[in-house]
């Protein structure tokens, strides 16, 4: 039986409305595939303070967490089943210092699907890719 995984990710939106790309290490599971930076929902945590547990953790920042992109992705890796829901997210602050990642870069809406995303993120970033992002909160 394989583990199971669930997972909370940003799509991180500016002013301009553009979405943060984050490039995982080489180094990592998934190296250099493009995803949506979060990470796992821990025990007694809401998938929204994971998410900001991460976004702290991972880039230095404060956001602010929103509504969910769309319905949660189930997708079967080899090393498990990963349940992804990735949240819109706004950030407070401006660090975006890199620790989980190898690159990171804001991305025009339009090119979001040009990227090679890891499995579990491709039908997110086809749904951000069609979502009209100045109806956002």
């Amino acid at each position: 039986m394989k583990k199971e995984i669930n997972v909370v990710g940003a799509a991180i939106i500016n002013d301009q409305n553009q979405v943060l790309a984050t490039e995982r290490g080489d180094d990592r599971t998934l190296g250099t595939q493009w995803e949506f930076p979060g990470g796992k929902v821990q025990d007694g945590e809401t998938p929204q303070q994971a998410l900001k547990r991460e976004i702290q953790e991972e880039f230095s920042d404060q956001a602010v967490v929103g509504a969910a992109v769309g319905p949660a992705i189930d997708h079967h890796y080899d090393f498990g089943i990963v349940h992804l829901t990735v949240y819109y997210v706004r950030l407070l602050t401006n660090n975006l210092r890199l620790v989980a990642h190898g690159k990171a870069f804001w991305c025009d809406q339009a090119q979001l699907t040009k990227l090679n995303w890891a499995a579990a993120d491709q039908e997110i970033a086809r749904i951000i890719e069609a979502t009209d992002l100045t109806k956002l909160d």
